[in-house]
């Protein structure tokens, strides 16, 4: 369990409390929704640095890749037509005489 300094937690009390209308004898109930309310709210927070950090990771990979795949599309292999593939040679025959 995270441990808060009391101010942070009498705060958010304090939030919770006004926006329930105030009501009476609720402090040990609003003192311990406060202390959830803060143990969420550093879930997220880190659970959103994990994400950011897998963010980064994947785009590092991704670049990566792409300069990978770029650098393979410029060797490119040219093919001739089979029409051009033909032997080109003229033949030459001999007269008789």
């Amino acid at each position: 369990m995270i441990k808060y300094n009391d101010n942070d937690i009498r705060n958010a009390a304090y939030f919770i409390w006004k926006n329930n209308g105030c009501p009476a004898n609720t402090h040990d109930q609003d003192w311990l929704a406060a202390i959830n309310q803060l143990n969420a709210m550093s879930t997220l927070k880190n659970a959103s640095k994990k994400i950011a950090s897998a963010k980064a990771v994947v785009a590092k990979k991704s670049a990566t890749k792409a300069a990978s795949l770029k650098s393979a599309s410029l060797k490119t292999i040219v093919l001739k037509p089979a029409s051009l593939k033909k032997s080109t040679k003229k033949t030459t025959t001999k007269k008789s005489k």
